[in-house]
């Protein structure tokens, strides 16, 4: 499928590096769809300005609820890998419902 990361050799700051560069990509990817996206909209006779604020004031709340989902996606994913490791299989199983019920 793709290349594992084995973080038991190598060099920390290169597994972080290759954690990192491909979402910074994606960040960078996802703000210039919002920029063609708010051009696009701008242009659209007769509604622009109205189009453009209501996608001013909806896009902080996607934002807001984007974050909690990965405070609670990304924060319980490695607990739960934590628990599953050291064979608590019922404490896993309570740190992925609460997860999925935060969600």
């Amino acid at each position: 499928m793709g290349e594992q990361n084995d973080f038991s050799r190598g060099s920390v700051w290169k597994h972080i590096v290759n954690l990192a560069v491909p979402m910074t990509v994606a960040q960078i990817i996802n703000v210039l769809y919002n920029i063609v996206d708010r051009i696009y909209i701008g242009h659209i006779p007769g509604a622009a300005t109205d189009a453009l604020t209501g996608v001013g004031l909806a896009l902080p709340i996607i934002t807001m609820i984007s974050a909690f989902a990965n405070l609670f996606g990304m924060g319980g994913t490695p607990l739960c890998s934590i628990a599953r490791g050291a064979h608590a299989y019922k404490r896993a199983e309570s740190i992925m419902g609460t997860s999925f019920f935060m969600l």
